[in-house]
């Protein structure tokens, strides 16, 4: 049973008063499932979780926030004064992470090419739609270590089939990389070469990231089911998701991170 509406909810579970801003995906009951889902699991968060096709209101932004999640949430719904707000924030401390979707980067409905958000990410969105859809898919490899994912081996990870394709800027560092597969004739075989897949500033004081596929279905594929432990993960009181472990600890950790707690 989902939650039918489109307005921006207030999750209440804070513990150590940390709160974070969610635009995008879905109302809950659709894709935001997975990360709404992800952000409970941490027990002590206060969210505020605004659907696509609200707008970003300047007066959600006149309390401060620890962190900032944007994920297929169209540049159209964030008015100027909400993007200046937010890089304020940013700059003084907060965590922003834009996860990728067609609302994300410059896909169809996201257009942040050009926008105060894009000047806050270790990236670079391109000029026209930057999608790509493999099926083949995509494989994930870890480029650097980095002490949020202490402990988790990405050699078993699953392939992806989509992400955004975005440029790293010389100020960051990537962390993860997507290598493009291809099957011939029934061989496979996987590039050398591959697409940013999670960037991080290279200032570990400035906590901006992009992560450039997709945490909910299609463009993860099976990334949601990384792990041999299946774990229930609630949503609301009603209903939740059942991911794999390693998806669970993949998509917290990088939520701890931002959050910097």
């Amino acid at each position: 049973m989902a939650i039918a509406t489109r307005e921006p909810v207030v999750y209440h579970a804070a513990m150590r008063n940390l709160h974070l801003l969610y635009a995008g995906d879905s109302p809950a009951g659709g894709p935001a499932n997975y990360l709404l889902a992800l952000i409970a699991g941490l027990g002590d968060v206060r969210l505020t979780h605004v659907p696509p096709g609200r707008k970003l209101k300047p007066s959600l932004l006149a309390r401060s926030y620890d962190g900032f999640i944007f994920s297929d949430f169209s540049r159209g719904d964030v008015p100027l004064a909400s993007e200046k707000a937010v890089a304020e924030q940013v700059n003084n401390g907060a965590g922003l992470l834009m996860v990728g979707g067609w609302g994300s980067f410059s896909g169809p409905f996201g257009s942040w090419k050009g926008s105060l958000i894009e000047d806050l990410l270790p990236v670079r969105c391109q000029k026209n739609d930057d999608r790509i859809n493999l099926a083949e898919g995509l494989l994930i490899r870890e480029a650097r270590r980095h002490p949020m994912f202490r402990g988790l081996n990405f050699d078993d990870s699953p392939v992806l089939i989509g992400l955004n394709a975005v440029k790293a800027r010389k100020e960051s560092v990537t962390i993860l990389e997507a290598l493009p597969m291809k099957n011939k004739k029934g061989k496979v075989s996987v590039s050398s070469r591959g697409y940013p897949l999670l960037v991080l500033h290279a200032d570990p004081a400035r906590r901006t990231a992009a992560l450039t596929t997709d945490l909910a279905p299609h463009w993860c594929g099976g990334w949601v089911d990384w792990g041999k432990r299946r774990l229930k993960l609630p949503v609301t009181d009603a209903f939740g998701v059942e991911v794999g472990h390693k998806y669970a600890a993949f998509g917290q950790s990088l939520l701890r991170w931002l959050l910097d707690s």
